[in-house]
């Protein structure tokens, strides 16, 4: 199974593999351990909201099983790649 990272500015596509034991994982720290980086000035505590993907969902507040339940596509869109 995988999920698409997106890039905002440069319209680039990264493709991640993720396994079923992966979906009660916190999204910040699942994408950190694939290489893909995400701001987080305050280390996942929600406070500097710059973690923030499509619709202004934080990452640092949703696991991805949540990200799949309010995206079914799959698909990540970052401001950078």
């Amino acid at each position: 199974m995988q999920i698409e990272i997106k890039g905002k500015a440069s319209g680039r596509s990264l493709f991640i593999h993720y396994e079923e034991r992966d979906l009660e994982e916190n999204l910040l720290i699942f994408l950190t351990k694939k290489g893909v980086t995400i701001a987080s000035s305050c280390g996942g505590e929600g406070v500097c909201k710059k973690c923030d993907i499509q619709n202004g969902w934080l990452t640092c507040k949703l696991t991805l099983k949540e990200f799949f339940q309010r995206q079914p596509d799959k698909k990540i869109i970052v401001g950078y790649l």
